[in-house]
């Protein structure tokens, strides 16, 4: 077979050519038909024409050269190729995903120049740590915005405002006006609501005004702030070396003074404050030695040397109120906390020793103070009822001893003073004017004139003349 010579060949094209490389052409006229009279045909007769002659198509393709086929060298395998799989180059192509148009093949020049960067985990590391730190600085800008305008622009302090604590507005606060409240808390209006500590004012509230048992400041968002105070009620006594304190029911200091107030009395030892406005607490004995000795370690703060005896006392309270012995107590001795004890209307002592079976001692005592069912001990009974033994089985054992209260501190219950009687007026004989007989006075009939019956009449004189 002769080689065809390289290049370019001219295309031959044909008008008849169709896609399914047939050609079309017009067929050949068909020629008339002529009729006779005939007698079979009734008179005619029809020409019969020769068959339509068979169609050959023809072959107008384009034929493209060939270069020649290449054979491998010795010694080198040709990749197989896997059935239905096109082949690129010599070698296996990927065949291309579902509506994805292949991409066209590339040079080998082309591959050879541009290589494929590698992604190492160090890289992935630091993508991921730029991505974290630009969410951090994006989130930070963001919160710095609405800060700034918090403080500058919105939550301005429009109402303050004073009440009890159910809400109800107060004009009068205990001993303290509104006014004088308002004073001390210091703010004003048109401040940014979150420019102060509701700590640190509740703290200086308590410290300069004393006679409020409970002050708790509250913000009402967007701009109102209230203060709700309960007025402190004494309720407890404190003998200190400096006077006596007067306490609230929540154990904070209202007031200090020299003379005893009339009120039950709470033995426990030195506080460690006696400043109007602060809790109650006490020291350790070991800091209350050094306190008195004046030495350096003695200024630690409060927090750090406060023992167990505030707990016991708070124990104490809460224990008769649940039982309604409060009422009725006068002194409560809690300094040793194994040697707890009270006084329940100056006549009766209990003995409780530690807070073990606490409420089993508690019931008993109750049953004897209370006297419930007439088994009790009576309204006129004095004596000491020890609580504090407790037996190996968990049961009390407990003794009542007719006579003085006994406390573990000495203390002696006070004879009671007996009331001044109230004078009993009695009439002057010397300031009774003398009654002399008026011969032009009626005679009356009845009992003799006596310096009793006479008495109401002197009395009345003398009133008489004092008036006037």
């Amino acid at each position: 077979m002769a080689e065809r010579p390289r290049g370019k060949q001219p295309i031959r094209f044909d008008s008849g050519r169709g896609r399914d490389d047939s050609v079309r052409r017009a067929p050949p006229p068909r020629p008339p038909i002529q009729y006779t009279q005939s007698g079979n045909m009734k008179g005619y007769e029809e020409e019969i024409m020769p068959p339509r002659p068979v169609h050959t198509p023809v072959d107008n393709g384009i034929e493209f050269p060939t270069q020649p086929r290449q054979t491998p060298p010795a010694g080198r395998r040709r990749p197989t190729q896997r059935k239905g799989q096109p082949q690129r180059n010599g070698r296996p192509r990927r065949p291309a995903r579902k509506n994805q148009a292949a991409r066209p093949p590339q040079s080998a020049a082309r591959r050879e120049g541009t290589k494929k960067r590698k992604i190492t985990r160090a890289m992935l590391r630091r993508r991921r740590l730029y991505r974290r730190l630009t969410a951090l600085l994006l989130l930070v800008a963001v919160v710095a915005a609405g800060i700034y305008l918090t403080m500058t622009m919105l939550f301005k302090i429009s109402a303050i405002e004073v009440r009890n604590a159910e809400g109800e507005f107060l004009q009068q606060a205990g001993a303290y006006s509104s006014e004088e409240v308002l004073q001390v808390l210091g703010l004003q209006l048109e401040e940014n609501i979150f420019s102060f500590s509701a700590e640190e004012k509740e703290a200086i509230l308590e410290q300069q005004l004393p006679l409020l048992e409970q002050i708790d400041v509250i913000r009402r968002y967007p701009g109102t702030v209230e203060v709700r105070v309960t007025p402190a009620v004494p309720t407890y006594a404190i003998q200190t070396s400096a006077g006596w304190l007067t306490i609230s029911a929540n154990l904070k200091v209202i007031s200090s003074g020299a003379e005893q107030p009339d009120l039950p009395v709470l033995y426990g030892g030195e506080p460690a404050s006696t400043q109007p406005g602060v809790q109650l607490s006490y020291l350790t004995p070991a800091a209350e030695g050094e306190a008195a000795s004046g030495s350096a370690a003695a200024s630690q703060t409060e927090g750090e040397q406060t023992d167990t005896r505030l707990e016991v006392l708070q124990t104490i309270l809460g224990v008769l109120s649940e039982r309604g012995l409060l009422a009725g107590v006068t002194r409560i001795e809690f300094e040793d906390p194994e040697q707890i004890a009270f006084l329940y209307e100056d006549r009766i002592s209990v003995l409780l020793g530690t807070l073990n079976g606490l409420d089993y001692k508690m019931d008993y005592t109750q049953y004897l103070l209370l006297n419930t069912d007439g088994k009790g001990c009576a309204p006129t009974d004095t004596g000491a009822l020890d609580c504090s033994h407790l037996k190996t089985d968990g049961t009390l054992q407990a003794i009542f001893a007719q006579g003085e209260p006994e406390l573990p501190s000495g203390y002696v219950v006070p004879e009671p003073v007996p009331e001044p009687e109230p004078p009993v007026e009695t009439a002057d004989p010397a300031a009774q004017p003398e009654t002399t007989a008026d011969p032009a006075a009626p005679e009356t009939s009845g009992a003799e004139t006596t310096p009793e019956t006479a008495q109401p009449e002197a009395g009345q004189t003398q009133q008489t003349e004092t008036n006037q």
